[in-house]
Formats: C-alpha cells, structure tokens, sequence
C-alpha cells in the first residue's frame, strides 16, 4: 500500500509542477494603433535550402499592411532552389559573404539592410494577418523602445510524425524561464524564429558579427543584450507569426530537435529542469499506478489512477495549446509522447557527448 501511495502522490506532484513552467504566455495584442509616421524595416531571412518553406514566408510579407522597405534573403549556400524561389519573388538576395551558419547570414543581411529597425526571420515561420508585423512594430515601439523583442511562432502541423515536435516545443518555451510562475527566475534568451530590433543599437553591441561562432544564434544574441544592459522581451506567436518546423520528414525533425534541445537546456535554470522533470514522470505515474493497484486488487488506487490519467490528459492539452496547433487526440496518449521526447533526448546525448556533432540543413557541426 505505501508504494501506491508514494506513485499517486509523485503523480500529483508532477502534476501541480507542470502547472509552473508555461503559466502565463503574453501576446502580442490585436488592437494596436497605428503609426503617425512611417519606420524603415529591414526583414532578413537567413536560408539554406529552404525551397519547400519560403514561399508561404514571402507571401506573407507581401500581405502585410505595413509598407516594408526592404526584403533580403540570405542564401547561405543552398544546394536546393531557396536562389531560385527569392528571385521569383522578386526578393533581393545576398548570396556570397564571409563565413557560414545562421549568425554570419544573418550579419551579412544587417550590414546591407537600410532600414532603422531589422527583423530576422527564420524561412519556415509565416506571419498571420495582415496586420502581424504592425502590431510587432507597435509593441516594440510603444513598450520597450530599445533593447530586443522576440516571438516564438505557434508550431502547426500537418502531418502525424510532426506530433512529435509537441514536447520538445514545450520544453524549449519552459527552458527560457520567461512564462514560468516564479517570477525571480533569472530569464535567459530569445527566440530565433522572429527577432526585432533597433539597427543602430544593434550595430553597437555587435549584433550577429559578435556570435559568428555560435550555433544557437537566438541565445547568444539574447545574452550580448543583456551584457549591455538592454531588455529583452518574449512573446507567444499564436496569434501573429506561425511556423512548421520540419516539413521533410522524421529525420529534419530529429536533428532540429537535437540541436534545439542540448544547446538550450544548457542553461535553463534548475528549479524549471525539476519541474520539467516531474511533469514528465507524471504522464507516465498513472499507468505505473494502475498495473499495481491491479495486481494487488486495490480498488481505490485503480480508481484514482484513471482519474489521474484523465486529469494528465486535460493538462497535457492545456500545455500542447501554448506551443502549437495540434490534433486533440494527441491529448489521451501523453505517455506516448513523453516516452519519444525521451527517446529522442538520449538520441541528442549520444550525438552531442559521444559523436560530438550535431547534422543540420546538410552541414555537420560539431559540438
């Protein structure tokens, strides 16, 4: 009996714990006003083989209500049509610069862009609306007025395998410590997919130039900002900037998950990696419970395992919510998904400790 008793009360625990990590995910608000006078906006978009996702970019940007001075594409050596799809689109394209990686092109977009205030976007994010970058804009403008804002796109899939990404999404959004219930956690980072900021600020702590080296371009930058005593600020993207992550297949997923997982949870603070981690135990406790209240014929705990299962269940879909769009049956399994995140972070380990190297678009990097 004080076995079933100690199962039930971790699954409780492991429960509340969950409810801390993602409470509150802000947004950028639909009703922003409009500017009196007009900014210059610089939007890079860092690629490599990118063919498949950006042209649902490209054609949101042409959507966008607010007037964009300049669209650069940096094709960081793709091997595919990424080249091709910019210039259909009639997209300046920056193909040839110094070094490689996501920060390099990144900085190679800033050096050439005109515009006072630069937005990094990822090629497999899409806005939604056409008033998502305005209220962005507005935001920035209005709240922090210097410093660095960031949006993590809401993940939308469309096919099974892409259930997978649920909770390493929800992973990375707890790892930064910034929607966490105990507001004292030191906060760290940002997220890559969309960055916002003030060029000549940017220029003067470095930007990208000042990370060539690193692999987790979003951490980094967030950090050198910090150094400098500037804000930086987060916000959800479901109602503004939306992306599918890994629309190639299992492998992209597995090694987009890879790099994303060990580099951020390097330094996530350890009150939030405990909380992370009784979650994950919790979605697996109530079967654990069940099998041996069965063979020991408790009738109680079989009945409290169900409406533990029941409860996880619900709360798994509260959490799925704040990441992404994803089919509510996914819902009643957590326990599957908990044991393939795991699956997949061991695959991350052995990469990243053992094999020391990390595959992404094509290149080998090694760690």
């Amino acid at each position: 009996m004080g076995r079933l008793l100690i199962t039930f009360l971790l699954s409780v625990i492991g429960l509340m714990s969950g409810l801390t990590f993602l409470w509150k995910v802000p947004l950028i608000e639909k009703n922003r006003p409009s500017f009196k006078r007009r900014l210059k906006v610089s939007v890079i978009i860092p690629a490599r083989n990118e063919e498949q996702s950006l042209p649902q970019l490209l054609s949101s940007l042409k959507d966008q209500n607010f007037p964009i001075e300049e669209i650069i594409v940096v094709d960081d050596d793709s091997t595919d049509r990424t080249l091709e799809v910019a210039e259909e689109f009639g997209i300046q394209v920056i193909s040839e610069f110094e070094h490689t990686g996501k920060s390099a092109a990144c900085w190679a977009g800033a050096k050439q862009a005109k515009g006072d205030y630069l937005v990094f976007l990822d090629a497999d994010t899409f806005f939604v609306g056409s008033d998502a970058l305005e209220k962005a804009l507005s935001t920035y403008r209005q709240e922090m007025k210097t410093g660095l804002l960031s949006i993590q796109p809401y993940h939308v899939i469309k096919q099974f395998y892409e259930t997978l990404a649920i909770v390493p999404n929800i992973v990375v959004m707890a790892g930064l410590n910034r929607f966490s219930l105990f507001q004292n956690l030191p906060k760290r980072g940002a997220f890559g997919p969309f960055i916002l900021v003030n060029k000549e600020e940017y220029e003067s702590v470095g930007g990208h130039g000042a990370i060539l080296d690193s692999h987790m371009d979003d951490i980094e930058l967030a950090k050198l900002y910090k150094t400098h005593h500037l804000p930086v600020e987060v916000f959800g993207g479901q109602e503004s900037i939306h992306f599918r992550m890994f629309p190639e297949g299992v492998k992209q997923l597995l090694n987009g998950i890879t790099k994303s997982l060990i580099h951020g949870s390097k330094g996530t603070h350890a009150v939030t990696l405990i909380a992370i981690g009784l979650w994950l135990l919790s979605t697996i406790l109530p079967i654990v419970l069940f099998v041996l209240a069965s063979i020991q014929e408790a009738i109680l705990f079989i009945f409290l395992s169900i409406i533990m299962y029941g409860v996880g269940c619900l709360h798994f879909r509260w959490l799925m919510n704040k990441v992404g769009r994803f089919p509510w049956q996914t819902a009643l399994v957590p326990f599957f998904y908990v044991l393939s995140f795991l699956v997949i972070y061991a695959w991350a380990l052995i990469q990243v400790y053992i094999l020391k190297k990390v595959s992404w678009r094509g290149r080998v990097h090694k760690v």
